[in-house]
């Protein structure tokens, strides 16, 4: 009897250190892996707001930005409209948990997957290099100070790039989570994605580099990465571009991905109705000086301080062209920027003329940017690349990461006889409160480093 009561206790211990119970295992196979991540495929499909993002988040950065107008905004009842970023910052801090959680499922995969050199492991491993590369990049954007100019002890975010249950890192420098995003990138070309399904080939890749490289004020990589996807996806016009622009579900025209192609249904509704209790800016509007010439003037706006244009997270060819305009400005080729600048303008207004260096329009001194990214003054060619961008990237989740990059601007805005201000720090989230506390030598971003 006593043996048998041995033979069970040996069991129960065998069966509590099993770490396979009930059926579920560890991921072996490449397809098993795959599934790991196609999770995060899906919601993209239907919209999150970690990787990609989703009409949600993107009208949340466009009500604490300025191409809307919060003191003319009429509050409707059963909608959260933010006031203004500081509504959202608590928020944040789950952003943060939210991403470093993808990245956790990315290392999961390329450590599983380190020695299998099969095609179907290497089309895995491609895309969660993607995947964390893109997650670093928006970690940076999100939760470190801009570039302006100078990288020199700027802080950049925790990397883990093994799974790790036990890790608390500190934070690594700017320029290092810079080349981690990169490096992860770059990895994911060199395994050269050809399923569909899994969104991140090659260009989407570069179009990121691009990205990654702009904010980091690199502008020379951003203009070479930028300048190969419009190789590749050039700019359309007329027509084509409308099509493109009010299309809903999948991706369309020169776009090269997309989130929420597959309608959420009421939470889709729900954001775009409280956006549209914010009438658009005077000043937004006063940037169409062409008017109907203008294609993005009726795609964009409805006549009556409303907007027509719906919300949309995607990476598309125009993006690159606004890069590659402004990286020549900052390497000193201005008449490359020109031009770059010209040959957007000719792809969206009707009979325009181009701007020569003596025709430009004068910098608006009302303007919330008063400085460019490096932090000098505003000249008329770089305030007119500016303002393309800006009318081009409308409602795309932009206008905010412009004003970070730019001078970090203080505004106001009121309600109910109370004002509230957005600081410079605001532009840069704060760390989750509880990371700091446990993780020792963690540092808080400024501005946050009394907040309990």
């Amino acid at each position: 009897m006593a043996i048998a009561v041995s033979a069970a206790v040996l069991t129960s211990c065998t069966d509590y250190l099993d770490i396979k119970p009930y059926g579920q295992t560890i991921p072996q196979t490449p397809e098993e892996f795959s599934s790991l991540l196609q999770t995060h495929l899906y919601d993209i499909d239907y919209g999150e707001r970690t990787i990609l993002g989703n009409i949600s988040s993107i009208s949340d950065y466009e009500c604490y930005a300025d191409d809307l107008d919060s003191r003319l905004t009429q509050y409707p009842s059963g909608n959260y409209v933010p006031l203004f970023v500081g509504d959202d910052l608590s928020d944040k801090t789950v952003l943060y948990s939210d991403t470093y959680q993808v990245i956790r499922d990315c290392n999961i995969v390329l450590d599983g997957l380190v020695e299998d050199t099969s095609s179907e492991a290497v089309q895995v491993k491609g895309l969660a290099y993607a995947l964390r590369g893109v997650c670093y990049y928006n970690l940076l954007r999100n939760f470190c100070e801009p570039y302006e100019g100078n990288v020199s002890g700027k802080l950049g975010v925790p990397l883990v790039t093994v799974f790790d249950m036990e890790a608390r890192e500190t934070r690594s420098t700017f320029s290092e989570t810079v080349e981690q995003a990169a490096n992860d990138m770059q990895a994911a070309i060199s395994c050269n994605i050809q399923d569909e399904d899994y969104r991140f080939n090659s260009d989407v890749m570069r179009g990121y580099l691009a990205r990654l490289y702009f904010w980091a004020g690199d502008y020379g990589q951003a203009a070479s990465y930028a300048s190969q996807v419009l190789e590749a996806y050039p700019l359309i016009s007329g027509e084509a571009y409308r099509t493109m622009m009010e299309s809903t579900g999948a991706k369309a025209g020169n776009m090269l991905i997309k989130s929420n192609i597959i309608s959420s249904g009421s939470g889709e509704s729900a954001a775009i109705s409280y956006l549209r209790s914010k009438p658009v800016s005077r000043q937004f509007i006063d940037l169409f000086a062409e008017g109907d010439q203008d294609i993005r003037y009726s795609i964009s706006l409805d006549g009556k301080r409303g907007f027509n244009k719906r919300p949309v997270s995607c990476l598309r060819s125009a993006e690159m062209q606004c890069i590659l305009m402004e990286s020549y400005y900052h390497m000193g080729r201005e008449n490359d920027a020109l031009a770059a600048l010209n040959e957007l303008r000719r792809n969206r207004i009707t009979g325009v003329a181009d701007y020569t260096m003596e025709t430009l329009p004068p910098v608006n001194s009302e303007d919330n940017i008063k400085v460019d990214a490096t932090g000098e003054a505003l000249t008329p060619l770089i305030y007119a690349i500016l303002c393309e961008r800006r009318k081009e990237l409308f409602l795309e989740g932009d206008r905010w990461f412009e004003l970070k990059r730019n001078g970090r601007p203080e505004m106001w805005t009121h309600r109910q006889g109370r004002k509230y201000t957005t600081y410079s720090f605001m532009y840069t989230f704060p760390l989750p409160i509880a990371d700091v506390i446990l993780t020792e030598g963690l540092v808080q971003n400024p501005g946050y480093e009394n907040v309990q």
